[in-house]
């Protein structure tokens, strides 16, 4: 798969530049790295860098940089800030021979540390990539004297032949600086640090020796294959793949994707299935994303031979699983120490846990100088002996060290010897769950310092999260604060913090809903300095609340009409233009190509969240709408409907209304029922109810022909004979009997030809009008151009007089829910002062209860047949290989997320839905047959008659569990699925919810896949478990006394059994 590895020792001939020359006049075919052609998705390919395509690529860039800079700036130190594609290695490369010195800095540090980095090496050229990403605009401001010069396009340099650049050779170059990179801050500011040619010789001469004993090394294991890398070239480990690993060893590296500047665990597996790979470097999130997605991981384990991870701790949990699929090995570095040679102990593996240790090789000089009962500290020490291989005391600084205390402090395994376990920084360093650190003691000294008298103490927490917290000692002589003089704290408090902000990374900011008042005294050593860790397992509890409700932040903006798109989006602008780094934001500009990270997402959602009103606008919309246009559409889209649900209701029904009144009425004469065949038009025949509905129908010898009304250009045909074929029906029912119509409701004809509208209007006898979205989001409004598409279809009825055309329209039990009183739904249509106050759980109920009341006003006004077929809860098919129970209903969505992502199920489906009535879709369809062919003969008048449908065999919720964790067990090699409380469940998916968006950028799809309760978080909320204080109330099952009365089908139901949930949940779970 990758190149050849090196048979002999070459480095210590030549330098990285020349062994690449060499390797390209050598085995200029051999690949020595691939890269998605647009960084941000595959949709262009993957393009693989030759040995020869990246010499080419490194003599470009040496000639560009001396036509650029001048022959005479040897030794100037230039920086960097790009994509992550060849461009990186090559330039770096490229600055070697020219005898430059290349500074890669990270562009998450703040403008400070910018400042600070490029003023101590006296860098004042930054070499950017075109277009200037804001970020790179953003150093540029921050440094006021730097300049900037734009480097070649990777295509500009791949397709141009150039000329061979000449270099120092390698006795006369191993005191010069191979590249700088920067410490992650362990001071606060972040440290310069001088990588040498020695430095890179002494790395590539210990990870090329070969362990004794017949052992093998994470480094020899790794040599001569495809290494996928998901950390970013700036970062040390990352750039040593780049570099000390790839081009002496034969590696290949492998960069995936990364969708919105954000490496994700589908990102990895689109890239594995671009381009093969062996060996996958990972930081732990992307770890933690495998462990919750079994096919994800499955596919990672298929084909990979083994995931190191680095840059952070990772979960015992969250790491066991992994392990248990795949090999997995903590890999440990520093940037002042590089990466010292690993042992791969064949003992580790017979234990628990091994995976979470590592054993450094005799050559990386590492010892342990105990600090307590349990740690130790890692301390490299020089040794002569080993003076080809220790790189630390090589780099630029630390040549005079006799030892480097590292400051990472290890527990040693209990029963393997020399074996280590990462447990923490000795400088109180935190490591986030996504690979960040920060430290955070001069943000902790800055606030305490700028509120004497308030605080006498702070502390900024975060480890194993995805952001920082602030917990502050108050400065009280009279007992713990009250809740409002907690408030009042936070808010004096509260510039300081936000002062503190400027200066830290991006990723350590302290976002206000995360500010903890400490209600008993931090705990404090006997020189008075807080004690860190024993002071935060006192607020375990308090910390884990306070994450969990981070959304109650306070802030002054508000919107006044959330339907407003425009005031949304000015609401939106105003505050992503206040954020550091993004003043400049246009409303068709990407947040994530703007500079926006993780932690300005969540700040905005709780901002948005708000100002709108609504709990629900989740972290993924930002994701899934990343620019400010569309992110206000989809707000505005989806907004919940507001405390004026009543007055839209009744100003719609009174617009509609009128224009029921505007259809011509004809003479109050005898209309005709003709005997015979029947012809039916069927509107929204292709989904899932629609097709059972077809199929019923065409099986019926009674029915003469069906007209299909669909919105797409073959009237749904296609479509058609695909749900047909995917839900194992006979197409042979089609025939002639079926024709397929291309029909837009809201034109007055239908969208229909005159002459179709004419002949469709002389020759039906029934009208189903089944097209209606079912899309808990969408607020009331958004379903007006479906009342006015119902309004014309009764244009239609009423025109075929003196013929009779009976209409049925299916309805939802959801258009009754919320009534207060009267017992269990009737079989009609509630009269409108009685509905219309009754509370909506969203804008699809309002929709079908708008629906209804226009269904009893056509049969009112227009003295037509008009009936209501009020369905419950539609399930799945009882066939086998019949149609899927659609995956993003809720509860399909519901069972999904709770076995694929959240590996928990909630013990009740609330007071109106843990008695299970749920009807068969397959059942569904030959009802609704049977009720339309029964009739709608209501008195000429009289309005709407009403069949309501739901299965009148009930099993309970609690009863169908048992079949579902099976399924769960099975899925999980017998791991049991745990049983929790609703609120424990909303709780959990509200977790994972952020977390997964946190991490998957705006790539959030396969996220939601597998976790796709989020999308309708707001409607378990409010409709299957409302708050108490929301006065839900228990409504009783409907009547079904008429409909059992007019089908066989519904009388003779079963209810709803272990077997079929089973074999629901099989099909759900299918291809998750």
């Amino acid at each position: 798969m990758a190149g050849d590895r090196p048979s002999n020792a070459l480095w210590r001939q030549f330098t990285l530049p020349q062994l690449v020359d060499r390797f390209a006049h050598e085995k200029p075919d051999s690949v020595y790295g691939s890269w998605p052609v647009d960084p941000n998705s595959y949709s262009a390919g993957v393009r693989n860098i030759t040995y020869a395509h990246l010499s080419n690529i490194v003599n470009g860039l040496a000639w560009w940089l001396v036509k650029q800079l001048g022959p005479d700036r040897q030794g100037e130190v230039l920086a960097y800030v790009g994509p992550n594609d060849v461009r990186f290695t090559a330039l770096l490369l490229a600055t070697i021979k020219t005898g430059h010195r290349l500074f890669l800095t990270s562009p998450r540090n703040s403008q400070i540390a910018h400042r600070k980095l490029f003023g101590s090496l006296k860098c004042e050229t930054l070499i950017t990539p075109d277009p200037t990403h804001l970020p790179t605009q953003a150093i540029l401001q921050s440094l006021e004297l730097c300049r900037s010069i734009t480097i070649p396009s990777i295509d500009g340099l791949l397709y141009t032949a150039h000329a061979s650049y000449a270099m120092h050779t390698l006795d006369m170059s191993l005191l010069k600086t191979l590249f700088i990179i920067h410490t992650s801050g362990s001071t606060g500011i972040p440290k310069p640090l001088n990588w040498t040619q020695e430095t890179a010789v002494r790395h590539i001469e210990a990870s090329g020796r070969e362990p004794s004993g017949g052992q093998t090394s994470v480094d020899s294991f790794m040599h001569g294959k495809r290494i996928l890398s998901t950390l970013p070239p700036f970062h040390g480990a990352g750039l040593l793949q780049h570099l000390l690993y790839a081009i002496p060893f034969g590696n290949s590296v492998v960069i995936p994707a990364a969708t919105g500047a954000i490496v994700t665990a589908q990102g990895v597996v689109d890239a594995l299935k671009q381009t093969p790979a062996d060996i996958a470097v990972m930081v732990p999130s992307i770890v933690a994303e495998l462990s919750q997605d079994p096919e994800l991981l499955d596919f990672c384990a298929d084909n990979l031979q083994l995931i190191l991870y680095i840059g952070g701790d990772l979960p015992q949990t969250v790491g066991d699983r992994v392990a248990s699929k795949i090999q997995l090995r903590c890999w440990w570095g520093a940037s002042e120490v590089g990466m010292p040679q690993q042992m791969m102990t064949p003992e580790l593996e017979l234990h628990q846990g091994g995976w979470h240790y590592v054993r450094f090789h005799p050559s990386a000089g590492a010892t342990f100088d105990k600090i307590n009962d349990s740690l130790y500290e890692l301390v490299i020490c020089r040794d002569e002996k080993l003076i080809d291989t220790q790189t630390t005391f090589t780099i630029g600084g630390f040549e005079g060290l006799t030892e480097y205390r590292t400051k990472d402090l290890f527990e040693p395994h209990p029963h393997v010897p020399d074996a280590w376990c990462w447990r923490a920084r000795a400088d109180d360093i935190i490591v986030f769950l996504n690979g960040e650190k920060t430290n955070p003691v001069s943000t902790e000294h800055y606030i305490v310092t700028r509120n004497p008298g308030l605080i006498s103490g702070a502390i900024v927490i975060g480890a194993q999260r995805f952001e920082a917290a602030l917990i502050i000692d108050p400065v009280t002589n009279e007992g713990p604060l009250t809740t409002s003089e907690q408030a009042t704290l936070i808010e004096r408090v509260w510039p300081s913090v936000d002062e503190a902000n400027r200066s830290a990374p991006a990723h350590a900011r302290v976002d206000k809903s995360l500010i903890l008042v400490a209600t008993q005294p931090l705990i404090r050593s006997g020189k008075g300095t807080v004690q860190r860790a024993a002071s935060v397992a006192q607020y375990t509890a308090e910390i884990d609340k306070l994450y969990a409700n981070a959304d109650v932040s306070e802030t002054n903006a508000q919107v006044t009409d959330v339907r407003d798109v425009n005031a949304v989006l000015r609401l939106i602008l105003d505050t992503l233009r206040s954020m550091e780094g993004l003043s400049e934001i246009e409303e068709n500009t990407s947040f994530f190509d703007s500079g926006m990270d993780s932690l300005r997402a969540l700040q905005l959602m709780r901002i948005l969240r708000k100002a709108v009103g609504s709990l629900r606008l989740a972290l993924s919309t930002i994701y899934q709408n990343p620019t400010p246009r569309q992110l206000a559409t989809a707000i505005t889209s989806n907004s919940s409907d507001s405390p004026d649900d009543q007055k839209d209701l009744e100003q719609l029904l009174a617009t509609y209304r009128g224009l029921l009144q505007d259809i011509p009425k004809f003479p109050d004469i005898q209309r005709t029922h003709e005997g015979g065949p029947v012809d039916i038009l069927l509107t929204g025949s292709t989904g899932t109810l629609g097709t059972s509905i077809l199929s019923a129908l065409l099986n019926n010898p009674g029915i003469r022909h069906v007209f299909c009304l669909n919105r797409s250009q073959d009237g749904g045909r296609a479509a058609q004979l695909e749900r047909f074929t995917s839900s194992n029906l006979s197409t042979d029912i089609f025939n002639n009997r079926v024709t397929f119509l291309h029909a837009d409701l809201t034109h007055p004809n239908l969208g229909l030809d005159e002459e179709t509208y004419t002949e469709l209007r002389g020759r039906v006898n029934i009208l189903i009008h089944n097209a209606w979205p079912v899309n808990f989001n969408f607020n009331l409004l958004a379903f007006r151009p479906l009342l006015v598409g119902l309004v014309n279809l009764f244009k239609f009825a009423a025109g075929a007089s003196p013929r009779t055309i009976r209409s049925f329209f299916v309805s939802s039990v959801s258009a009754v829910s919320g009534l207060s009183a009267g017992g269990a739904p009737r079989e009609s249509v509630p009269d409108e002062g009685r509905l219309l106050p009754a509370s909506l759980t969203n804008g699809y109920a309002g929709s079908k209860r708008l629906a209804e009341l226009l269904c009893d006003s056509a049969a009112r006004h227009l003295r037509v047949p008009v009936a209501v077929l009020r369905i419950g809860q539609v399930a799945g098919s009882t066939a086998a290989g019949g149609a899927l129970w659609n995956r993003s209903e809720w509860l399909p969505s519901l069972v999904i997320s709770s076995l694929a992502r959240l590996k928990c199920l909630p013990d009740s489906l609330g007071p109106q839905f843990s008695e299970v009535d749920w009807v068969p879709s397959d059942l569904l369809g030959v009802v609704v047959a049977e009720l339309v062919l029964a009739g709608a003969d209501a008195a000429r008048g009289d309005g709407a008659d009403v069949f309501n449908v739901r299965n009148p065999q009930t099993a309970a919720w609690d009863s169908l569990i048992p079949a579902i964790g099976e399924a769960s067990e099975k899925r999980r090699g017998g791991e049991a699925l745990r049983v929790v409380g609703p609120e424990a469940w909303l709780g959990i998916l509200r977790a994972t919810a952020e977390a997964d968006a946190d991490e998957a950028g705006a790539g959030l799809g396969p996220l939601l896949a597998r976790n796709p309760a989020v999308k309708l978080a707001g409607f378990y909320r409010e409709s299957l478990w409302p708050r108490p204080e929301e006065d839900a109330q228990t409504q009783l099952p409907m009547d079904v006394t008429r409909a059992m009365a007019a089908s066989k089908t519904l009388r003779n139901m079963p209810p709803v059994s272990s077997e079929w949930m089973r074999k629901w949940v099989e099909e759900w779970l299918q291809g998750i």
